[in-house]
């Protein structure tokens, strides 16, 4: 079979699709390489008022702005919105232009001639794919230069850094806004991080740790990332902001973001944290972000009323997986909810946690329940088969002294014991068929372990009945 032709755009269907309104419109844009007509489109384009040509904007911003002969489209639209003091459409260019720009770390090796030793010492160097600059007049060139790359996000960054000077509140909004952007994906090491020239300046402006200069930033002598602590552009403009700061953590699509809103909450919105509700933190619990849930963890052991909280609202926050996140969780369940709470089958479904924490929570609570009759027995018959290795030996072991004391315990629960997976389950189950009287001579589960898969059953089996003939007389 032959390979897939690359997609080749078409500036009939350019014109048509914009007409139309057809989100396919984007994908010509992306695959034309005919940066007359994309310059020509883009004033057309930036002044349409459909929410079709909006998105259809953002979502090519988005791609990163650097497709080959795109160069006359992004600078237009860039210069249109950046007129129209357009604060989404620059943010959204902030972000795709602080990704262009990709410095590599690599280890350089240093001579010291006072000791006369060899070490290496790490260097940001530059990406050479891009010529640092182009000719005059060239319109050619399929791509920005390097020169023109740093540019561009110094003006992106430039344009919110005298919008903060103008309108402190508007300038807040809008560097969340577009904060909020940034992507795990695109922030993935930490030279990818150090090149995001917005994002820093917007977080980490009056920070130590950094230094900034004109082609970069980089970090002071001796420090390292996580020396940073928010220190952002007009601080004012996250003044009195809880709620957007709040947001962000939920919505931001990278952890730096992520981590600067949790840093800057607990520095500057203590006594507002204290007093966020069940449902906001529990909100936060529910993050599939682990620094996010950590955060919430924390929270949880500081707010009022947590003692009224439901029961299947507790069952489901320790269904989280986050381990630093369930250690506080496991400690406010059990400082605020009394085990008298939970039925006696809603203790082992919380034994049969994965957690071994949960777990462990669990069975101690199915211990200070009565055992009464025979459906509380099939209840616990379940403990057998807890996820936690050392809570399901802990349960197995209470479980046979239950079954042995209890009136109702029936050839059915051994015969589940006899038939686990487990294989420390199946040998105290061995143990209690051989030794409890009522189930030593049940030929239904002498039955069984004639059809077992387990090789140590069949063992015990061929054992005793190697036993049993011997003991026969030879009459």
């Amino acid at each position: 079979m032959s390979a897939a032709r690359p997609h080749t755009a078409s500036t009939l269907l350019l014109d048509e699709r914009f007409e139309a309104g057809d989100d396919r419109f984007v994908d010509e844009v992306l695959a034309s390489e005919a940066g007359r007509k994309l310059k020509a489109l883009a004033p057309r384009w930036y002044a349409d008022g459909r929410p079709f040509a909006r998105r259809a904007l953002l979502r090519y911003i988005d791609d990163g702005c650097d497709r080959p002969h795109h160069r006359a489209i992004v600078k237009t639209l860039y210069k249109l919105a950046e007129h129209a003091g357009d604060d989404e459409v620059i943010g959204h260019f902030m972000v795709a232009f602080d990704r262009l720009v990709r410095r590599k770390l690599v280890k350089v090796p240093r001579y010291d001639w006072q000791t006369g030793t060899s070490h290496e010492e790490p260097y940001l160097v530059n990406d050479t794919r891009a010529p640092v600059r182009l000719p005059p007049g060239d319109v050619e060139s399929p791509r920005f230069s390097r020169r023109t790359r740093h540019y561009l996000r110094r003006r992106a960054f430039r344009y919110f850094r005298r919008l903060g000077r103008r309108d402190a509140a508007r300038y807040g909004r809008a560097i969340r806004a577009a904060l909020a952007l940034y992507r795990d994906e695109h922030l993935d090491r930490p030279e990818r991080l150090l090149d995001a020239w917005g994002l820093l300046h917007a977080l980490y402006w009056g920070s130590p740790v950094l230094e900034r200069l004109p082609r970069g930033v980089r970090l002071a002598e001796g420090a390292a990332l996580a020396d940073l602590e928010p220190a952002p552009l007009y601080p004012e403009a996250w003044q009195g902001a809880f709620d957007e700061v709040l947001g962000l953590v939920t919505a931001a699509r990278s952890r730096a973001v992520r981590s600067f809103a949790i840093a800057l909450l607990g520095r500057a919105y203590a006594a507002e944290l204290r007093g966020l509700s069940v449902a906001r933190v529990r909100a936060l619990l529910e993050s599939p972000h682990d620094e996010v849930q950590t955060f919430a963890a924390g929270l949880l052991q500081q707010i009022p009323g947590l003692e009224g909280l439901p029961i299947a609202d507790w069952l489901s926050l320790l269904r989280t997986e986050n381990a630093a996140a369930l250690a506080f969780l496991c400690e406010a369940v059990v400082k605020h909810v009394a085990p008298a709470r939970l039925s006696l089958a809603e203790c082992v479904d919380l034994a049969h946690a994965r957690a071994a924490p949960v777990a462990e929570i669990g069975l101690r609570w199915v211990k200070t329940k009565p055992v009464k009759t025979a459906a509380d027995l099939d209840t616990i018959a379940r403990l057998a088969t807890a996820g936690a290795p050392r809570v399901r030996e802990e349960a197995v072991a209470w479980l046979i002294d239950a079954l042995r004391s209890s009136p109702h315990s029936r050839a059915e629960h051994v015969r589940d014991l006899l038939d686990a997976r487990h294989e420390e389950v199946r040998a105290r189950g061995l143990e209690l068929f051989e030794s409890d009287a009522r189930f030593r001579d049940d030929t239904g589960l002498w039955a069984a372990l004639a059809e077992t898969p387990h090789a140590d059953a069949r063992a015990f089996l061929i054992r005793h009945l190697t036993a049993r003939k011997a003991a026969l007389s030879p009459e």
